[in-house]
């Protein structure tokens, strides 16, 4: 003999429901925040990808303090996102009744916080390792751990922004959303290809953008709509 128990479906207009879905505006803005800082502040250091590597070492090494401020607001900007997938969870469980939608945005989310951010984890690693005495042209190859972290990054991205999209359309709201979110699964997975073609990143960056607006904007189709 078997059963089986059905969770009820999660008051969307409650307190905590709202201030979870708050964590989604506050993740794309402080991640935009984030970038324009770090292109701005700190990424001019590395100099060009087409420079010596032995030189891009050494403008990282000798702004290695404002890289360890920008990796640690990066991953904390990022982590936001975890806040955000308690009102993913509740209106996804709305939407689907057997909770495989949500069960896949919020597994997706928690890797989506994860793997990008730690990126800059690692990166603090390498300032560690060429403050100890290590040769500078490999500090000047962890650059690479960014953009290759936020392709891997990507997979989970498609799965996340997928089932929420589903839930979207089995609700019959944001149609504009659902479709915007087609269009950023296919460039994110083009953009993936960055991995293999350096190329490729300027889809990955704008696919980037785009998801974190994205975010944003249902974040805030959320807070509006109280269905």
């Amino acid at each position: 003999m078997t059963s089986s128990v059905t969770l009820p479906a999660a008051d969307i207009t409650a307190g905590p429901v709202r201030n979870s879905t708050r964590f989604g505006l506050a993740f794309t803005v402080c991640q935009l925040l984030v970038m324009i800082a770090m292109a701005v502040f700190v990424l001019p250091h590395a100099g060009s990808p087409s420079d010596p590597a032995l030189e891009r070492g050494q403008g990282v090494q000798e702004a290695a303090e404002l890289y360890r401020v920008g990796n640690f607001v990066f991953m904390a900007a990022g982590s936001l996102l975890l806040g955000f997938l308690g009102a993913v969870w509740a209106r996804l469980r709305r939407a689907d009744s057997s909770g495989v939608l949500a069960t896949v945005a919020v597994g997706s989310g928690i890797l989506l916080a994860l793997i990008w951010p730690m990126a800059a984890m690692l990166h603090e690693v390498a300032l560690e390792t060429a403050a100890a005495g290590t040769d500078l042209r490999i500090l000047a190859g962890w650059d690479s751990v960014a953009p290759f972290s936020l392709a891997f990054s990507v997979f989970a991205r498609v799965f996340f922004i997928g089932a929420i999209a589903l839930g979207l359309r089995a609700t019959g709201t944001a149609p504009w959303l659902v479709r915007s979110a087609g269009v950023l699964i296919l460039l994110s997975l083009f953009g993936s290809a960055t991995v293999v073609s350096g190329a490729m990143f300027p889809l990955l960056a704008l696919s980037t953008l785009g998801y974190e607006l994205w975010v944003g904007a249902l974040a805030w189709h959320w807070l509006r709509d109280g269905r």
